[in-house]
């Protein structure tokens, strides 16, 4: 009996043993979003079996673009060939793993491929691969319609909240819940994050993949650029980690560049050792996720969001339903107790605006129950105001329409009618700015009180953190603006820019609005400092494309390294090669060096930066290309539309933003091919052809 005993004992052990060595586990689950079932992997703490009554917080790891749910392939010959390594598991397993059992966290690993896999694809490790690309990913330059199935992963991620809050002992609240992901899965992780605020407490990603991803229902989908993501971030702390090894490690850098400028509520940027483009330093990135599960993260008091063409969408409890026949994205800017901005853009940033839909808003329960409010409407494209009277409902919420045109809407209560509220409105509601070097600018802008009560003794002061930006004439003044009233200022305030540094660079200038001695408000503006551009006065150097193809042109090819001939063609006109009334035209010009050391004398597509300073010239669209064997990466040219009532003898003086790229494969950090890009400005005058 005693060495039965013993046997049992040992026997014991020896199952505890195994249990504990048992960190994670694959799942299946019915997904609704996708009405099919889908796995994920859960990697569970050393503890979790034996503390039944104790509670976790949760990371969620969306893979890369070759990756599933059980590993991430780009790390190839580590991933792929594991077992040659003397690896038990693939490193993400590992390491993973490793982290949870040090450490009371859970680790959930998702499936970002389609839904419906068709059989008879290629298999790894017992698990198919469909027809489509992971997180039904459509790239810009890339958009066949039969290629996206319209699957909507933000919805799909609930789904996965749900039952890992339903099946496992987790903290179910956004404090304790986070997300990351590795390069097409961290671009995924920004996207997943900024729609779902109410679920996510902070957010991280790993070498980023700086595509321009189409998203939105079947048909209707459109381009939201990673780039612009961070519109959609405030409330949440975020935090970059780029390899130096990474391949698109200059891409990053622009993200990083664009999100230290941003309104967020903290950021965090990591570089980490690592020859190559891979989740390098998770240690690290998951104890800046443990120490945001320590805080309380609250909803901010002014917040931003963008959606892409779904006719309804929330956001910080405040829901939107549009009604609108072309696709395009909404944006919401500025959101705060007193204010709302509602704009609906065909692209980002800076696209046209939409006119022709309707919106019906439902706000937080933030207002007093029952009571009468004024709400003052601006409408962003006819510059009118409109009057509604309107009254909260008993849990605190306000409920209204509006139309099409962008607005910007005061709050007031009805019994507070001595109150302004006070806003700045960029002229042509422009979201960005260029400035060159060593030139005198001046901002266009208007002031509007979108309040019930006169504003007066008004100072708006411009500033900037940017080092170079030096103001000679930085404080305006106006003395009275009233209820539904507008002050508009031309060339307001003076600066220069008095040293360029790189063409990634982002500035951000403020604008802080006073009334009577106290400051109202604070706003923001981002801008981009350029070089002193070159005019281009030969017309050998220009290709203006109107419906036409020009033969044997010069083009550097990325890959290889080398100059070769090629045809390009883009437009629509009589294919003249000159600007005509009513045509939509593209613009190539040719660089005498570009960023490369072989790109001498070759021709670029071009960026218009001044498209709001010629009355007849406007970018209705924008043409999304891939640039020449970067990695899938998106090219963004201007397609100028010509207005057919462009007086005789026009001249159109444009200022084109050009792009060259560099593949370096003599990076001492990086066993990979470093993609490097530059921006180079010309100026050039065009005249109207009579």
């Amino acid at each position: 009996m005693k060495n039965i005993a013993a046997v049992l004992f040992f026997l014991s052990i020896f199952m505890v043993s195994c249990t504990k060595k048992k960190v994670y586990r694959d799942v299946s689950f019915y997904s609704d979003a996708f009405q099919t079932e889908r796995m994920y992997r859960i990697y569970l703490p050393k503890d979790y079996d034996e503390n039944s009554n104790k509670r976790y917080p949760v990371v969620y790891y969306f893979h890369g673009y070759g990756g599933r749910y059980k590993w991430d392939s780009y790390d190839i010959e580590d991933d792929i060939n594991y077992r040659k390594n003397g690896r038990k598991e693939p490193p993400m397993v590992m390491e993973w793993s490793n982290y949870v059992t040090t450490h009371d966290v859970i680790i959930v690993t998702w499936d970002g491929y389609e839904p419906k896999l068709n059989p008879g694809l290629k298999f790894r490790e017992g698990i198919k691969y469909g027809s489509c690309k992971p997180y039904d990913f459509i790239r810009a330059h890339d958009m066949g319609k039969d290629k996206f199935r319209g699957w909507d992963y933000r919805k799909y991620f609930r789904n996965l909240v749900n039952h890992v809050d339903s099946h496992f002992r987790t903290f179910a609240d956004r404090d304790h819940r986070a997300v990351t992901g590795l390069s097409m899965g961290g671009l995924t992780s920004i996207y997943i994050a900024g729609q779902c605020k109410d679920l996510v407490g902070s957010i991280s990603t790993f070498d980023p993949a700086d595509n321009l991803p189409y998203y939105g229902p079947k048909g209707k989908q459109v381009v939201f650029p990673v780039l612009e993501m961070y519109r959609s971030l405030k409330g949440l702390p975020v935090r970059l980690t780029m390899t130096d090894g990474d391949w698109l490690k200059y891409n990053d850098w622009e993200m990083k560049r664009i999100f230290d400028a941003a309104d967020l509520t903290s950021f965090e940027f990591h570089l980490a050792d690592y020859p190559n483009h891979w989740a390098g330093d998770t240690q690290n990135q998951l104890d800046f996720h443990m120490r945001e599960f320590l805080k309380k993260h609250r909803t901010p008091l002014n917040w931003g969001h963008v959606c892409t063409a779904y006719p309804s969408f929330s956001a910080w409890d405040y829901s939107f339903k549009v009604e609108r026949p072309q696709p395009a994205l909404s944006l919401l800017q500025n959101v705060s107790p007193r204010q709302i901005t509602y704009i609906s853009r065909t692209f980002i940033p800076d696209g046209p605006i939409v006119q022709n839909e309707n919106i019906s808003i439902s706000t937080s329960k933030i207002y007093s129950s029952s009571k009468m409010y004024d709400l003052i409407l601006y409408n962003l494209s006819s510059k009118k105001f409109q009057k509604k009277e309107l009254k909260s409902s008993a849990d605190g919420k306000l409920n209204f329409k509006i139309d099409g045109g962008g607005y910007l809407i005061g709050i007031n209560r009805h019994d507070d009618a001595k109150s302004p509220n006070l806003r700045v409105v960029q002229k042509n509601n422009r979201e960005y700015y260029f400035f060159e070097e060593h030139k005198s600018y001046g901002v266009d802008f208007s002031l509007i009180n979108v309040g019930c009560g006169d504003a007066k003794n008004i100072k708006v002061r411009a500033f900037s953190n940017h080092p170079y930006i030096h103001f000679s004439d930085s404080i305006v003044h106006i003395q009275k603006i009233q209820p539904a009233k507008s002050a508009e200022l031309n060339r307001a305030f003076d600066f220069t820019i008095s040293q360029y540094t790189d063409s990634s660079f982002v500035g951000t200038l403020f604008f802080e609005i006073s009334e009577n001695g106290a400051v109202a408000d604070t706003q923001r503006v981002m801008f981009f400092t350029t070089s002193k551009s070159v005019e281009i006065r030969d017309k050998n150097d220009i290709i203006i494309l109107d419906g036409r193809t020009v033969k044997d042109v010069p083009i550097y090819r990325q890959g290889p390294n080398t100059i070769g001939k090629g045809d390009i063609s883009g437009g629509t006109g009589n294919g003249n090669g000159v600007i005509n009334r009513g045509e939509n035209i593209l613009i190539q010009v040719k660089l005498e060096k570009g960023m490369a050391p072989n790109d001498s004398a070759t021709f670029h597509r071009t960026f218009l930066v001044n498209y709001f300073d010629d009355p007849y010239l406007k970018v209705n669209r924008l043409n999304y290309e891939e640039r020449l064997r970067q990695a899938s990466k998106t090219h963004i040219s201007s397609v100028l539309s010509i207005d057919k009532n462009t007086p005789p003898g026009h001249i159109f003086n444009l200022w084109l933003k050009v792009e060259s790229l560099y593949n370096d494969k003599n990076d001492p950090d990086s066993d990979a091919a470093i993609y490097a890009h530059h921006y180079d400005y010309r100026w050039v005058r065009l005249k109207l052809d009579d």
